[in-house]
């Protein structure tokens, strides 16, 4: 590509608002967190303040799963829900330790469902995020996901779960599924957090997925039908190895042609930029406002220094950085603006 092909590049979005461009890895040769995976797994998810119910054994689609009831927790209140979805060679009670989603539901009285993804559904336990048959509504994994969710709205005995304030967050590839599920199901999800992870429909097989993740594969326009994706918060570590910081610039770029495609105007979403500083790491974080409240609708945080790990995660945890921002905490603040 010659110097004014480039020069002729659209930009984007992400990156017009952040004047200068930001960096794609860090200026300096600081210390990069570095996943780490528990000395010792959880065999099931554990209660520090709350209690887990296991769901049904592998009812949908050969999928289990369990629910968080918080602490103080009285089954005839209706409570908001959080689906959480774990990241490659992680089980689901790793993640709901090292991301402290747990900690965050007791403070805040919402219930968490986390969904089994097990080795025989994939040999190192990932969403199959990056197929086409799983990027679908009514098909696949999304399916699969969208069953549960049904299943557990239905329940009265044991829990209630408040039907317009319906969340899900993710890790990596559990990232990538819960942009999958804010696209494909944004009647059912109010709203949707993705940590560490690749835009929808960046790659549609698995020969692609590798170069979706390093952000070479082209984004796909939304269809002339496309709903507008769920509002969305996107946390991303600068020096994150696995998955390239410029993922954060093409999901906000994908979320805003949405949101045009679905009759939204793009002139009518406003920016704001803030930088700081929250347990040792740099941020930049971008918040897409719109309508006459100025309710937040996208927003978007980049982590200096963080690598492919949950940010403000458990010391020692599956894929968790104590360090940052606390992921959870930003998420359910962003969650709780939103309802349908």
């Amino acid at each position: 590509m010659t110097p004014r092909q480039r020069a002729r590049r659209p930009k984007s979005l992400l990156s017009v608002w952040l004047r200068p461009r930001m960096p794609r890895r860090p200026r300096s040769p600081a210390p990069v967190a570095r996943p780490r995976r528990p000395a010792r797994r959880p065999a099931a998810p554990t209660a520090r303040g709350g209690r887990w119910v296991q769901g049904p054994a592998a009812a949908y689609g050969s999928r289990s799963y369990d629910v968080y009831l918080p602490k103080g927790h009285r089954r005839s209140a209706k409570a908001p829900l959080v689906m959480l979805l774990h990241g490659c060679l992680q089980t689901p009670a790793e993640f709901a330790d090292a991301s402290r989603f747990t900690a965050v539901a007791d403070r805040n009285g919402f219930l968490l469902v986390v969904p089994h993804q097990e080795g025989r559904h994939h040999p190192q336990r990932c969403w199959r995020w990056y197929e086409s048959r799983n990027q679908l509504r009514g098909a696949g994994e999304p399916a699969v996901l969208a069953t549960i969710l049904l299943d557990v709205l239905a329940e009265t005995s044991r829990w209630r779960v408040e039907g317009r304030q319906v969340y899900v967050a993710g890790l990596s590839a559990g990232g990538a599924m819960a942009m999958t599920l804010a696209a494909t199901y944004p009647d059912l999800f109010a709203a949707a957090g993705v940590h560490s992870a690749p835009a929808y429909r960046s790659a549609t097989g698995g020969s692609r997925a590798l170069a979706a993740m390093a952000g070479r594969t082209p984004v796909p326009p939304p269809a002339a039908a496309s709903a507008a994706i769920a509002p969305l918060i996107v946390v991303q570590g600068r020096a994150d190895g696995v998955v390239a910081a410029a993922n954060a610039e093409r999901i906000a770029d994908q979320w805003m042609a949405h949101h045009s495609a679905a009759g939204g105007t793009a002139d009518a979403v406003r920016a704001r930029v803030d930088k700081g500083q929250a347990l040792g790491r740099g941020f930049t974080r971008v918040r897409w406002y719109s309508g006459s409240h100025g309710r937040r609708v996208l927003e978007v945080w980049q982590v200096d220094r963080l690598g492919h790990a949950w940010s403000g995660g458990r010391a020692g945890g599956s894929y968790s950085d104590p360090e940052g921002p606390r992921a959870s905490t930003l998420m359910w603040n962003f969650f709780r603006t939103h309802a349908h």
